[in-house]
């Protein structure tokens, strides 16, 4: 019986998307207290997109340790970076450099697996990702050789099956329409050939921001995505999608059968938008499935000046029901805007967890929303997507 791995924690506070000091709150783990507001300085070079992409898994807890990884900016380059929370110390280890990255888009992406050997993927932008897997078990201090995987790949999404089938998701450029790839590696085994899940339905720039979680019997994987295309965004899909089978097939929330390369037409949306007048802007990069097998997808939209932070669940008839997390905003910060990054989990108790990123712009900085100066991070926790929510910036 191998270590305890518990679900995806969000303990990262501090600047997101802007860069400047990373930081972590300690909780999340089995007999922490995620409520205390102690903040630990993980790293004062965490680059511009140190922990940005939110659909890329960078916390693991394995028993009483954490595991935290990010992106540093250094002289000279970029360097993927782990450090490890002893929970019954609650002392942080050295920093450990998992390898080189291209530019600040090549941060890591960290899984573990039944017998509590870490995985990880980063380097790429546009070129093949860089794979290492740790030589002890709940341990970051040391790792394989470096392994090329794939061509003009960038933003991983990783997760480990019960099997320890690794399961990675990537956008892939090219002169077609660009893509995902979803590749397998079976334990013990190599990377096989990629299938392509989805597909713009255009040339040119795309980007997918696709998400995946687990359901409770290990063997369905939900995915969330925004479908950013046309033209630098002008068309944004936010959509879902699973696997009832470990990714072998896919499905609609209904359970119809999808024809890959699944694209904005043919998956079930659940938001639409784009970067044109009369659209909100979406965001996208967050998926938590609750212990009943419910899909809960975190999503933003922006139009003007205001953005609205959401969490999506099935309606019960084949659609999606939308919930606004800023009524659960504390005082003081009611007319701050709330947007992605973010992320969503449920604790081992199944209480909801929902971080995100509160901003104040006016018209004139929408272009430039994105990891805008004035951004904060803000904590959400309930007993459900229907309760009420306490707020805590």
């Amino acid at each position: 019986m191998g270590p305890t791995l518990h679900r995806r924690s969000f303990l990262a506070a501090g600047a997101v998307a802007a860069g400047g000091p990373l930081a972590m709150r300690p909780g999340g783990a089995e007999g922490a207290n995620p409520s205390s507001s102690e903040l630990r300085l993980l790293s004062d070079r965490g680059c511009g997109r140190a922990t940005g992409y939110a659909e890329t898994n960078k916390i693991v807890t394995l028993g009483d340790r954490t595991h935290a990884a990010w992106l540093d900016s250094v002289e000279g380059g970029f360097r993927a970076r782990i450090r490890t929370l002893d929970h019954k110390s609650g002392e942080w280890s050295q920093t450990y450099t998992l390898g080189e990255a291209y530019d600040n888009h090549g941060g890591p992406a960290l899984t573990a697996d039944s017998e509590g050997y870490l995985h990880v993927v980063f380097y790429p932008h546009h070129h093949p990702f860089r794979y290492r897997r740790s030589l002890r078990p709940n341990d970051a201090s040391a790792w394989t050789e470096v392994e090329k995987l794939g061509e003009r790949l960038t933003y991983p999404t990783l997760l480990c099956g019960a099997d320890d089938t690794l399961h990675l998701t990537c956008r892939q450029s090219s002169k077609k329409p660009w893509h995902v790839n979803y590749y397998r590696r079976p334990k013990g085994g190599v990377w096989g050939e990629p299938a392509v899940i989805l597909r713009s339905l255009h040339g040119g720039y795309a980007h997918f921001q696709e998400a995946m979680a687990w359901g409770p019997d290990h063997e369905t994987i939900h995915l969330a995505c925004r479908i950013h295309e046309r033209g630098g965004g002008k068309d944004q899909t936010v959509g879902y999608m699973r696997s009832p089978d470990a990714g072998r097939t896919w499905e609609t929330l209904d359970g119809k059968r999808l024809e890959l390369p699944v694209t904005s037409e043919t998956i079930g949306a659940i938001a639409r938008g784009g970067r044109t007048p009369n659209k909100p802007a979406v965001r996208c990069g967050a998926i938590a499935v609750d212990a009943a097998g419910v899909p809960h997808v975190l999503f933003s939209m922006l139009k003007e000046s205001v953005s609205e932070l959401y969490i999506a669940t099935p309606d019960g008839a084949g659609g999606w029901r939308h919930r606004s997390l800023r009524p659960h905003l504390p005082e003081g910060w009611k007319d701050a805007g709330l947007t992605m990054p973010g992320g969503i989990t449920f604790t081992a108790g199944g209480r909801l967890v929902v971080t995100a990123t509160l901003m104040r712009i006016d018209k004139s900085d929408v272009v430039t929303a994105w990891g805008h100066p004035s951004s904060e991070m803000v904590r959400f926790e309930g007993d459900d997507a229907d309760s009420p929510m306490k707020g805590e910036v």
